[in-house]
C-alpha cells in the first residue's frame, strides 16, 4: 500500500543562533517600539498570545503622562454603570495579558480583538509611530465593528 505525500510544509526546526552575536542597546522607547511592531507581526500570523504578551510588555514598559487608551478605557464614565468596582473592570481589561504572565486557569480563549487592543494600548503610550503601527492604526479603526 502506497503512502500519500502530505502537501503540508515541513515546519522549520530551529538551528540555533549563529554566535557570536552582537548586543543590542536600546532605550525604553525603542525596545517598546521593537515590541509592538513584533506584536503586530504576530497579529497578522494569527499567534494572538504572543501579540498580546509583547503588546503588554511594551505597555507595561512605558510611563505616560497624559491620555492614552488605557486610561480612557479605565475612567470611561460608562464603567460605573457595568461595575461596581473599578478594579473589577482594570482586572477585565488585563485578563489575557494577566493570564499570560502569571497563569490561572487550565485554558484560556484569546481572540483577535483582544490582541488588537492590547497592541492599541501599547502603541498609544508611544510618541513615535512606525509605519507598520500607522497601517495597524488604520486596520483597527476599520475594524472596530467586525470583532
Amino acid at each position: 500500500m502506497q503512502r500519500k505525500k502530505s502537501r503540508r510544509k515541513p515546519e522549520r526546526r530551529y538551528r540555533g543562533l549563529r554566535l557570536p552575536a552582537d548586543p543590542i542597546k536600546l532605550t525604553l522607547a525603542e525596545g517598546a517600539t521593537r515590541q509592538v511592531d513584533a506584536a503586530i507581526d504576530a497579529l497578522e500570523r494569527g499567534t494572538f498570545d504572543v501579540a498580546l504578551t509583547l503588546a503588554g510588555a511594551a505597555e507595561g514598559m512605558l510611563k505616560r503622562d497624559g491620555h492614552h487608551l488605557f486610561v480612557g478605557l479605565r475612567d470611561d464614565p460608562h464603567v460605573k454603570e457595568r461595575f461596581d468596582d473599578k478594579k473589577d473592570w482594570i482586572t477585565l481589561l488585563n485578563r489575557e495579558r494577566d493570564w499570560l504572565k502569571h497563569g490561572g486557569d487550565d485554558e484560556m480563549q484569546i481572540e483577535c480583538f483582544d490582541a488588537a487592543l492590547m497592541i492599541a494600548r501599547a502603541a498609544s503610550k508611544l510618541e513615535l509611530w512606525t509605519p507598520k503601527m500607522e497601517d495597524f492604526k488604520t486596520w483597527f479603526l476599520a475594524n472596530l465593528d467586525n470583532f
